[in-house]
Order: C-alpha cells, then structure tokens, then sequence
C-alpha cells in the first residue's frame, strides 16, 4: 500500500511539473520516446491479459494469481493479467483451438506442430516487431536468436521461447523410483530385463503398486535396446528419420516399421505381464492419480522430470526420490537435443498495438530475472519460501503455483534441500554427449496435408494406440492399422513432409 501511495504522488508532482513546462514554453516528451517497457511515471491505462495455463490450480495459486501476481505485474509493466486454466485434454486442440478460431484474446503455449497449423489458419498473431522492442530479456536468458528461429514460419515470429534447460532425450528416457529400486537390492536399470525384474520385486513389497504411470507409452522409450541401427528420432507421430545421420533428410513412415513393430511386441509383453495397466487408455486420470499418489514405479522421462516428480510426489511419500535411466548403449544411439527450447507461448490472432505488446512485456517478464522465476515457481518469500544460507529451498507453502517445468531455466535453477548433488551435477552435465535434432529451425506446414492430417490422428487413436500401449497383438492387428493408415492419407502426407524436409536441408547448406 506504501508503495502504490509513494507512486501515486510522484505522479502528481509528474503531472504538475509537466503542466509548468507547457506554460513556459518547455516542452514534455513524446509518447514512447525512451520507452524500456517499465511503466513511466504517467501512466497510460493498463493493457489487458489473460495468460492461459493448463491442468488445475491449487488454492493458494488461485490466490496469488489474484492477488500478488497480478499487483506485482501491473506494478511492473502496466499489464491487468487474469490467469485462467483448462484441462490437459484441451492442450493443442479442443477448446483452446475453439478459444482461437473465436476470436478470444489470450496467450498460451503452443509448439512446433500446433504452431504450423494454427499460423497457417490465421490463429496466432505475428509478433516479430513486438519481439524485437519487448523480448531482449527472453533472447538472452532463453537460448538466442536459435531458439527464437524456431518459432518463424516464413521469416515472422509467431511464438516466445520460455524456459532454458538441458533436454536431450526428452521421452528417450524412462524415470524410476530409485529408492525403490534400492529397496529391492537393485540399483540401476539397464536392460528390459532390469526393468522387468524391478517391477517384480517392487510388486511383491507392494502390491498395489501399478509400473507405468505419467506420460503413457510412448515407443522411443526403448529405441536405445531394440535391434536395429538407426537412431530413430521421430519428427512427428507419423514421421521419422535416422537421427545419427545428421546431414541426411530421408523419412520414413514410423508406424510402418521395424523399429515401431519391436517397440510394440515389448510393450505387449509388459502389458502381459502386468506392467502397464489394463485402464492405461480407458483412464489415464487414474494412472495420473497413482502416480502422484506415490504408488507407480515409472514415467516417461526427461532431464527435469526428476524434480518436477520428486516435488509432486513427495507430498504424499516424503521418501520419494527419482531418477532417469538410458536403456541400452547410449555411445551407439546418443540422445538427441533441441537445444536450450522448454516451451513457447504464443498470442491470438486478434491482439494488437499496446495490447499485444503488453502480452510480450508479459512473457519476458517472467523470464527476466532469479526474483521474477522465484516469485511465479515460489510464490512470496517469508510467506510461500525461504531461502537457506546455501542457497536452497525451504518451502512452507506446499501447494503448487506455476508448475516447475514451466520457466525452468538453469540461469535461474534453484533446488530443494532434499535435491543431492549428484541429481544437480547430473542434470547440468545432462546434454554432454548428446547430439543436435535434425529438425531445428524447422516448421513443418500442414496447410497443404491439413485434411489427411486429421483422417491419420483419428486412425492413430483408434487402430495404432492400442498397438503401441500393448492392448493388443502387433501381428493380429497391424496389417488392418496400416491399411486404414493408407486410406487416410499417409503417402501423401509423407510426400509432402519430405518435400518441406528437403528444402529445409537445401536452406542449411547454402
């Protein structure tokens, strides 16, 4: 309330001394003339936000979004920012494309392939100019004019890079319950028959324990074990090419595989033997649930998974305690990284001028500084946190505000007193030995696939998930998925993708 008392009166005596000059014949300064996006001392009307998350917020994030959040924003940049949230389910699709194609105004995250479709539609506004005027601190703290490349689709920039962390492999990995692990007598997992052995032993300490939980199934969880010698890196659900041929742009139809017909006859025998729940498509809230509840042994992993697991479990197993495992010969099949990239934010369409700007000033907001990422991960310290002598997390607030993953930056990463140094050096040593993407810097457009796009998802779910997720045989039910597969559209979408691909490669080399 001082604060905003003190404000008020420099304002008025701002606007006094501004009124003196005219009288004498000085002059005041034009509008916008030094304009560093904080608020000057006259301020306009604020701008609107509405800054769209996803999943469900807990009562104190409720609360601060509200309260603190917004004041402090509005403080800072002038910007009335109201949060909203949406279901998971409607991520990329589903009612956050309703949101866009009506015209609402907001900014959420996106990436590459919702991004193609929605730039190619008219759905997000180009904020190229905005950017480059109200996103240097984004451009220094998030990976660079790269990471900013990767979001243009025809020299515009359409989406805000956020977050920079170390990510090869993300959902190449698969994250255990290490101190489960070690209660067994084990202490690594190497093989499939590691992790087979694990979920036996685990299951017979603890019975109603489930083995995979968050994140579902996804197939290049054991590219590293199944024989073959491609580095499979897959561009999209459909696509995919040889991730260690770094100068070769050939695709190939995944789902038509060898590589995806041995990930599928593994996770039939996981389904078989227990390890994959029989709900795993038909209730994935529950497996969601068991998983937080501390009563699943895996999750689809990635570098930062670790602590974001770690942070949610342990609220109902303080003994909780992660870690993520490379199945197979990672000298043979290194993992592959999108650079510093975590997520990136995009504004619809219909948002312009000040408003528009002020969705940027918002996004680079939050990306600014160690105090800013601390006050949306931890919320006010004395209150929500503290911080030890070493600079560690003592959290008193247990409830989640934005969740971990989302400005994870390791310019500003902070650990919890129960992070050991191990978890840290091996998270900031995580991208050694890794390879590049083949595809950065590149955004498939899918205007011109756009409706065989559509025919191959709805296969995808109903012929080529119950396939990947072990429900059924891979021999009984593929040669009828890829013959709907074909129906759909495929070879055409894969001779468009290939023809976006080669130029892309062709770009490179000039």
């Amino acid at each position: 309330m001082k604060r905003r008392n003190v404000t008020a009166f420099i304002a008025a005596a701002a606007m006094t001394v501004s009124m003196l000059l005219s009288g004498c014949g000085g002059s005041a300064p034009a509008a916008g003339e030094g304009d560093t996006g904080q608020p000057s001392a006259e301020k306009e009307a604020p701008t609107q936000a509405t800054l769209i998350l996803y999943g469900e917020a807990s009562p104190r994030m409720s609360d601060f979004t509200e309260n603190e959040f917004h004041d402090k924003v509005l403080d800072a940049i002038n910007v009335d920012v109201t949060v909203q949230y949406l279901p998971w389910s409607e991520y990329a699709g589903g009612k956050t494309e309703l949101m866009l194609s009506s015209g609402e105004k907001f900014v959420t995250y996106t990436d590459t392939a919702f991004l193609s479709k929605c730039v190619s539609k008219g759905y997000y506004a180009d904020i190229t100019e905005a950017a480059e005027a109200y996103a240097q601190d984004l451009r220094k703290n998030c990976g660079g004019d790269e990471m900013f490349d990767v979001w243009k689709v025809d020299g515009k920039l359409y989406a805000l890079p956020f977050g920079n962390k170390p990510n090869a492999g993300e959902n190449y990995v698969i994250t255990a319950r290490q101190d489960l692990l070690e209660e067994v007598g084990m202490t690594e997992l190497k093989t499939l028959e590691d992790v087979e052995q694990f979920y036996t032993l685990a299951k017979e300490k603890h019975p109603d324990i489930i083995g995979f939980g968050r994140g579902g199934i996804l197939p290049q969880m054991v590219n590293g074990v199944i024989e073959s010698d491609m580095n499979v890196f897959r561009l999209n659900n459909f696509v995919s090419t040889d991730g260690n041929k770094l100068d070769d742009p050939t695709i190939y139809n995944y789902y038509a595989s060898e590589e995806y017909k041995q990930a599928a006859n593994i996770f039939r025998d996981w389904y078989q033997k227990g390890m994959i729940p029989s709900y795993v498509m038909s209730n994935g809230s529950q497996i969601d649930a068991e998983f937080m509840a501390g009563k699943a042994l895996f999750a689809t992993g990635a570098s930062y998974r670790v602590f974001e697991y770690e942070d949610a479990v342990r609220k109902a197993d303080p003994n909780a305690k992660f870690k993520n495992y490379f199945l197979g010969d990672q000298s043979r099949k290194p993992l592959m990284s999108r650079g510093t990239y975590s997520t990136a934010f995009a504004v619809s369409a219909n948002v312009e001028g000040r408003e528009l700007e002020g969705y940027v000033k918002l996004i680079n907001l939050l990306q600014s500084s160690q105090e800013w990422v601390d006050f949306i991960l931890y919320g006010v310290e004395g209150k929500d946190y503290n911080i030890s002598e070493d600079g560690q997390l003592e959290m008193i607030n247990t409830d989640a505000l934005f969740e971990t993953w989302l400005p994870d930056n390791i310019n500003f990463k902070r650990y919890q007193s129960y992070i050991t140094e191990d978890q840290i050096k091996t998270y900031e040593q995580w991208n050694d030995g890794c390879i590049p993407q083949k595809d950065l810097g590149f955004s498939f457009d899918m205007t011109p696939v756009q409706t065989e796009y559509a025919q191959m998802q709805a296969v995808e779910q109903e012929y080529f998930y119950p396939i990947t997720n072990g429900l059924v045989d891979y021999d009984e039910a593929i040669d009828e998925a890829l013959k709907k597969l074909d129906e759909a559209g495929i070879d055409r979408f894969l001779e468009e993708y290939q023809k976006q691909y080669n130029e892309f490669f062709a770009g490179k080399s000039e």
